[in-house]
């Protein structure tokens, strides 16, 4: 049952403050908490593009949260169309909605004695911090995957990430409910390397040399060097987003796949 709503919306879209006033209007008339904090919430609900969704998944704290976006910025593959959203969230508000749990990305990052940690729910991007490219290498528990790879980078990414950056770095499209781990070389110099599929129970250890950036789901920003190694695996934190539509009617009337 949703008692208690928190609603992030990206303040630089035109308008967005007065659509946002008219949700919560009618969150209270349905009996519902607006809180001010994303902590112990039933539902987050975003208002912008995928960027905003992103960012709400990253405030989530219980497991139980369910997170809905509505669509109100340029991109929207993880958000839902802003039109008819009374009656839609009325429906969500009564508990008349589908979800799609989707696995999540753990980071950790060595570097200089500390230890960073951080996740996503779309891709880890570790791209090069100046103008030449790098070089990287991927290795699992089992064995190494890509040596040497010069490239201006790499990306890890989920099955939900897989039309985000992944789709246009030339990666495969790969329904969200598949258990795997995504990999696929930035702008690799080489016409041998090719993005890869593996088990989402792989555990990867990535080197860069000479440094690089590390971007989680756009939102932050980790610098890492030569003596760095970066791991990267399933997180045991999933997240709940409430879906309208089967994956590939979105893909169909977002990408226009198909046609």
């Amino acid at each position: 049952m949703i008692k208690k709503v928190f609603i992030l919306h990206n303040p630089k879209i035109k308008g967005i403050e007065k659509a946002k006033e008219e949700i919560e209007r009618l969150l209270k008339s349905c009996g519902k908490v607006v809180e001010n904090s994303p902590k112990d919430v039933d539902l987050v609900i975003t208002m912008g593009g995928d960027g905003t969704f992103l960012k709400g998944v990253h405030l989530v704290e219980s497991p139980h949260t369910f997170v809905y976006g509505i669509k109100y910025g340029k991109v929207g593959f993880l958000t839902h169309s802003a039109e008819d959203i009374k009656e839609k969230l009325k429906k969500v508000l009564t508990g008349n909605f589908k979800t799609s749990k989707r696995i999540m990305l753990e980071i950790s990052v060595k570097s200089k004695g500390k230890i960073i940690n951080d996740f996503s729910l779309n891709e880890v991007v570790i791209f090069r911090k100046g103008i030449r490219i790098i070089d990287i290498s991927v290795s699992s528990r089992k064995e190494e995957i890509f040596s040497h790879l010069r490239c201006d980078g790499i990306i890890v990414a989920t099955p939900t990430g897989s039309t985000a950056h992944s789709l246009s770095a030339s990666g495969p499209v790969v329904s969200p409910d598949t258990e795997c781990l995504l990999l696929v070389p930035v702008s690799p110099h080489s016409l041998c390397w090719r993005p890869v599929v593996i088990s989402s129970k792989e555990i990867l250890s990535i080197e860069v040399s000479p440094e690089a950036l590390i971007v989680i789901d756009g939102q932050r920003e980790i610098p890492v060097y030569s003596s760095d190694r970066i791991i990267v695996k399933k997180s045991t934190k999933r997240v709940n987003i409430i879906i309208e539509d089967s994956f590939f009617t979105r893909l169909r009337s977002k990408f226009h796949w198909g046609s």
